[in-house]
């Protein structure tokens, strides 16, 4: 593990490492990370194959540990002790059959926890009981303790918020008139039957009715003229 924490690393100061992900690399327990991980935020072990947590090393930064998929059923102590800053822990898909294996989590500041596909699950009473064990956890598995479903963050805004709803404040129409859709229907109604020979036709009609007229008025007049 230690020669893919240098490749993960790409030549980069530990300290100033914010995201590591170690997903898919098959190992039974984390070595060969040390503790100058000072500012990591985020760490992700999806799809390892671990089965002890021995060898996290101290990661006082880190609020989000990513442990889906994994074969753990014991060691959230030492999640604990080594990331004291950790609100949100995923352990879905792992061995987690009792409410004791959990319990350590009781002193941690973990607020969201996705326990998925663990056998833990099936105990009666289990969301009420594991809310009672960790006192700062706000949503188990997408739900909070109510069992109201919690939604993640939206790429659109905060809290699911669509930040592009901010037009409808200013009044704007999002599509045309009904105005513009009247004018546009007559405009249809007048083109649909659109003969440029019968418009010809009849504009000549309507000039010989306008000359036919104009006559009689120009031989009255000459006729007063006399």
């Amino acid at each position: 593990m230690e020669a893919r924490y240098q490749q993960e690393l790409r030549d980069r100061d530990p300290a100033t490492v914010e995201d590591l992900a170690f997903d898919t690399f098959q190992t039974t327990e984390i070595s060969g990370i040390d503790d100058k991980l000072v500012n990591l935020q985020r760490l992700s072990f999806v799809g390892c194959g671990l089965t002890s947590l021995k060898g996290l090393p101290t990661l006082p930064a880190l609020t989000r540990l990513d442990l889906c998929d994994n074969k753990l059923s014991t060691g959230l102590d030492i999640i604990v002790k080594n990331a004291p800053e950790l609100e949100e822990l995923v352990l879905s898909a792992n061995k987690f059959d009792t409410l004791d294996s959990i319990r350590p989590l009781k002193q941690s500041h973990i607020r969201t926890l996705d326990l998925f596909d663990n056998k833990i699950t099936e105990i009666e009473g289990f969301r009420d009981k594991v809310f009672e064990i960790i006192p700062t956890l706000e949503v188990l598995d997408g739900a909070d303790s109510a069992g109201v479903e919690v939604e993640g963050e939206s790429f659109d805004g905060e809290d699911g918020e669509d930040s592009g709803d901010s037009g409808d404040d200013d009044g704007e129409e999002d599509g045309p008139g009904l105005s513009y859709l009247d004018n546009s229907q007559l405009d249809e109604d007048e083109t649909e039957d659109y003969d440029p020979e019968a418009k010809k036709e009849a504009r000549g009609t309507k000039r010989g009715a306008e000359e036919a007229e104009e006559e009689p008025e120009a031989k009255k007049v000459a006729e007063s003229d006399e």
